[in-house]
C-alpha cells in the first residue's frame, strides 16, 4: 500500500507505476489497477496522523496479510510554512514518530519530495525549450514572491497540456522508482 497526501500525488503515482510496469521494470502476474495500490489520506496533516481512521482500517489489512509492504510519498513543503513538520528534517521527524504510533508489523519506506511534487515534477519535463517560456512566465509574474513554490506554474502547465511530458528516465525519479520497485517485489 502506498499512502499520499492528495490525488494529484495519486494520480502522478499511477502514471509513474504504468511507466515502470510497461517498461518492464516492474513485473506483475496480473493485470493490476494500481488505483487500488493507493490510499489518498486528504492532506499532509492527515497523512501524517496516526489516529487517521484510514490507518486504523488499514492496519486491519496488515493483520490479515493483505498488506505487506508500505510506502509513504509525500512533500517536505517549505519550513517557513509550519515549523512542526515541513522541511526535509522536519518531516523525517513526523514520519519517524508516525510509523512508531502505527507500531506496524511489516516493511515501511518513505519518500519524501523535496520542497512539494509540484516543484519536482515541473524540474524533470521532458520538453525544456516548452519551459521556458513558463520560467519567463513565473519571473514576469512575480509568482515566487507570490506563493514560494511551483505549484501555480505546474498547474497552468498541467491545463494547457493534459498530458505532461514529465521524463520518468530523469535521474531525479531513481530513487523513488527504486522504492516503488521494491514495494512490488515478491
Amino acid at each position: 500500500m502506498i499512502f499520499v497526501e492528495g490525488n494529484d500525488d495519486k494520480n502522478f503515482l499511477v502514471s509513474l507505476l504504468n511507466h515502470l510496469k510497461n517498461s518492464n521494470e516492474i513485473t506483475l502476474e496480473e493485470p493490476v489497477n494500481f488505483q487500488n495500490y493507493i490510499e489518498v489520506m486528504g492532506s499532509k496533516k492527515k497523512l501524517l496522523d496516526a489516529t487517521n481512521e484510514k490507518y486504523r482500517r488499514n492496519g486491519i489489512k496488515i493483520e490479515n496479510g493483505a498488506i505487506q509492504k508500505v510506502l509513504f510519498v509525500f512533500d517536505c513543503d517549505f519550513v517557513e510554512d509550519d515549523n512542526q513538520c515541513n522541511g526535509k528534517q522536519n518531516s523525517q521527524k513526523c514520519y519517524d514518530s508516525l510509523i512508531e504510533e502505527l507500531d506496524w508489523d511489516i516493511p515501511s519506506e518513505c519518500h519524501i519530495f523535496d520542497k512539494n511534487l509540484d516543484y519536482f515534477l515541473v524540474e524533470t519535463i521532458k520538453d525544456k525549450e516548452c519551459y521556458t517560456n513558463f520560467d519567463d512566465l513565473v519571473k514576469c509574474l512575480e509568482v515566487e514572491k507570490l506563493k514560494p513554490n511551483k505549484k501555480p506554474i505546474a498547474n497552468l502547465y498541467r491545463d494547457l497540456y493534459p498530458y505532461p511530458k514529465f521524463d520518468f528516465k530523469d535521474t531525479n525519479f531513481d530513487e523513488l522508482k527504486q522504492k516503488l520497485k521494491n514495494l512490488f517485489e515478491e
